[in-house]
């Protein structure tokens, strides 16, 4: 099986001829790196409690977390109902469920007893998301070069939220695909089978109620020379749109690869969620720490908002509402499938930033 990579083919040549250049044997004893307590739980309306509680492993073991002997876990849920507190009645391996559903508006404290330890945090579950006219057009044009036999595809998607007057939201925007089927490798001359889910995929946007500087929290991935920035996620406050219903539209172009096999599967979904603040800083963290360019800076910790006997521990305890749309463009835009379709050179702005996206794009997904 075959997945296509997400780095880029210069940054990879880079990393290997440095490596390559100053290798040195590293061992590592792993018995004097201490093992760490860490709490995972995301509390979301309508599902299940659950929450992992585990030790820390070394960072290039590929075996879970260690479960903890005996823990006591004890859920406290405050609302408009009054003080409830609940034990987990199952247990699967280092996975603790609760016979409780949490509702937006919830808000709930995790408090942790083992080996002489407290291990504690708190978070509010976000009011369900309540979402309506979700729609996918579809825009094929021809680029505006002169002379240009490139195909531009892009599909706008667009889902409308009602956003709670009663409370500042945050919402956490992003799109997955799936792609699975053969696409033939002329270098090899013969069949790949795929089967590869591309999370946080790219996309564009415009909305100034998602993107300008006093909403935005997350940055663009790359700001193209036509004013479009390209996004692989976008995470936002409420402050342009409080209280209203507010339709959420991005703008995803494809790259029709003509090599694909009839029957091969394209499939998406758009995800918006609200999410509470300590998660905000938990992702910042994560993609700054994750990103290639931390090999040549100083490590940075994540955040937590979990504490370990009053100081900060290891995890994230953070409710959220999410909903999600899935959905599938047909027929594929491949060449055969446009014959009867309407050519138009509009909107030349847009299709020359989608033009720029393509090649970053390519240049990303270079094998």
């Amino acid at each position: 099986m075959t997945k296509k990579s997400h780095i880029p083919l210069a940054t990879a040549l880079f990393a290997l001829l440095l490596l390559h250049g100053c290798s040195k044997m590293v061992d590592f004893d792993t018995d004097e790196i201490p093992n760490q307590m860490v709490l995972n739980a995301l509390p979301s309306e309508g599902n299940r409690m659950f929450a992992n509680f585990s030790q820390s492993r070394f960072f290039l073991d590929t075996n879970a977390g260690a479960a903890l002997l005996s823990p006591q876990l004890l859920l406290t849920v405050y609302n408009n109902l009054g003080t409830n507190v609940y034990t987990p009645d199952s247990v699967s391996r280092t996975n603790y469920f609760f016979p409780y559903t949490p509702v937006g508006g919830d808000s709930l404290q995790l408090v942790i007893h083992t080996g002489g330890n407290v291990v504690k945090a708190d978070t509010k579950v976000p009011k369900a998301l309540q979402t309506s006219g979700f729609m996918t057009v579809h825009s094929w044009d021809y680029p505006s070069q002169s002379g240009s036999d490139t195909v531009l595809n892009i599909c706008f998607i667009q889902v409308k939220v009602a956003d709670h007057a009663d409370e500042s939201n945050y919402y956490y925007i992003r799109l997955t695909e799936r792609d699975s089927g053969l696409c033939y490798r002329k270098y090899r001359q013969e069949y790949d089978t795929i089967d590869t889910v591309y999370n946080n995929m790219y996309f564009l946007c415009t909305d100034a109620d998602l993107v300008s500087p006093d909403v935005l929290i997350t940055p663009p991935v790359l700001q193209l020379p036509q004013g479009y920035s390209i996004y692989d996620r976008i995470i936002c406050s409420d402050a342009r749109f409080n209280g209203t219903n507010k339709a959420f539209t991005i703008m995803l172009p494809i790259l029709v690869d003509t090599n694909e096999a009839p029957g091969y599967k394209h499939e998406f979904v758009f995800h918006v969620e609200s999410i509470r603040p300590e998660r905000i800083k938990y992702l910042l963290d994560l993609a700054n720490a994750t990103s290639l360019t931390q090999m040549f800076a100083e490590p940075t910790g994540i955040y937590s908002n979990v504490t370990v006997n009053g100081e900060q521990g290891l995890g994230l305890f953070s409710g959220f509402s999410h909903s999600k749309f899935p959905f599938t463009i047909e027929p594929w835009p491949y060449p055969e499938n446009r014959s009867n379709d309407t050519k138009s050179t509009s909107g030349h702005e847009l299709f020359d930033a989608a033009l720029d996206f393509y090649r970053f794009k390519t240049q990303r997904d270079t094998q």
